[in-house]
């Protein structure tokens, strides 16, 4: 049996679909489309023109009523150049923006944080640079947040610990630094950080993704990472959070220590070593000198050949500086002949004009006076030396003396 259909409920039908096929967003949100092309250098054509709907043009979704702008998608179609203020942040219902793979410079446009129904921001692989503003922490229905190779700098702001809906933060492959701030929220799956330049210790409540979410980062460190040295604090809390929320950094486990610290050490000990080695130079140049000038004293004469001449003939002394005596024998032949009073020597006295010589009786016993200074030379010139039995001895070195010049 046919189902007859009214005429009228056709006709609403039909009315509906044609306002559905000619909705239009309102103008203030197609004025803001174009805008944002205008002012944004691009190298594919888009289409966009006056002469079709808005929600029909490359890269934009609309609700379902076709009233209002909800998607903005427009990767890798060559934007160059900054984001223009005061267009994109005029679609008061957007919930997607997806500008990645172009060459976007400057900053985020602070009217885009003001957009309270975003659910996903998808601007990586750009050339965006500055800080990641604070004002993120407004997005109160924010659950990807994708900033990743970019030139982004500064920390990372505490704000995103606030963001309740979060599940998916990517910020790696820029220039951030600073700490991690500690992100409690349970929501969050995706989270990466890695090729940065961040510090300290890694949170605890963050510690539960893999090492790949950190690396890269030099200076960064508990788990997953290597434990943290003594150098490294730990990270300060979020907003709200007092200290103990956070558990301390177990300090009794073994540390590894820092780069700079390692070039402390290695610095510290090298400077050491210069002023020990500087030390035992100066030492072993004083004692040298010590040597030297001692070396060149008449107490420094340990035995020298004197020639005593007598009334029994000549004789050769082995003069000891310090008292020990030597062996006489004649000179001009015959067997060697022990010198009375052998032990004592022949004492000098420096710069006297005699020396006495030690001995007993006879030639050279104790009282006999050897006159002259001691710098005579081997010439066979000698001085005159007084013996006991009133005859003048002559003596003579054999060998050049101390003070022999």
């Amino acid at each position: 049996m046919a189902v007859v259909v009214p005429r009228a409920v056709l006709l609403a039908a039909v009315a509906s679909l044609a306002c559905l096929a000619f909705a239009e967003p309102p103008p203030s949100e197609r004025s803001a489309l174009l805008a944002f092309l205008t002012a944004t250098p691009h190298e594919r054509r888009l289409g966009w023109n006056t002469s079709t709907p808005a929600c029909a043009w490359v890269g934009v979704t609309c609700d379902a009523a076709q009233s209002t702008v909800v998607q903005l998608r427009l990767p890798g179609v060559g934007l160059v150049g900054a984001i223009p203020p005061a267009t994109i942040g005029r679609l008061p219902n957007l919930q997607v923006l997806s500008l990645r793979s172009n060459r976007i410079i400057g900053g985020i446009p602070d009217d885009l944080l003001q957009l309270s129904s975003l659910r996903a921001i998808f601007l990586q692989n750009n050339m965006i640079s500055g800080a990641i503003p604070s004002g993120v922490g407004k997005l109160a229905a924010l659950e990807r947040l994708v900033l990743s190779h970019n030139n982004l700098s500064g920390p990372i702001p505490f704000a995103l610990n606030s963001l309740a809906s979060l599940r998916s933060l990517r910020l790696e492959g820029n220039r951030l630094s600073g700490k991690i701030p500690s992100i409690t929220n349970p929501e969050l799956k995706d989270f990466n950080v890695s090729v940065n330049s961040l510090n300290g210790s890694i949170p605890q409540a963050l510690a539960r993704f893999p090492a790949d979410s950190f690396a890269g980062n030099l200076q960064l460190c508990g788990k997953p990472l290597p434990p943290c040295s003594p150098f490294f604090p730990s990270p300060s809390p979020a907003p709200g959070m007092s200290p103990g929320d956070e558990p301390a950094t177990v300090s009794n486990k073994k540390r590894k220590l820092s780069g700079a610290a390692i070039a402390g050490i290695v610095v510290g000990a090298v400077v050491v070593a210069l002023l020990l080695l500087a030390v035992i130079v100066l030492c072993a140049r004083s004692r040298r000198r010590r040597g030297r000038s001692g070396s060149t004293g008449v107490g420094r004469c340990h035995r020298h050949d004197v020639l005593v001449e007598g009334r029994h003939g000549r004789r050769h002394l082995r003069v000891g500086g310090r008292g020990g005596g030597g062996r006489g024998r004649r000179h001009g032949g015959g067997e060697p002949a022990g010198v009375p009073g052998e032990g004592r020597g022949v004492q000098l006295r420096p710069g006297g004009p005699a020396a006495r010589v030690g001995g007993g009786a006879g030639e050279g016993e104790r009282g006999d006076v050897v006159q002259g200074g001691a710098g005579g030379g081997d010439d066979g010139g000698g001085e005159a030396a007084q013996g006991r039995g009133g005859g003048a001895a002559r003596v003579r070195r054999a060998h050049g003396g101390a003070g022999q010049g």
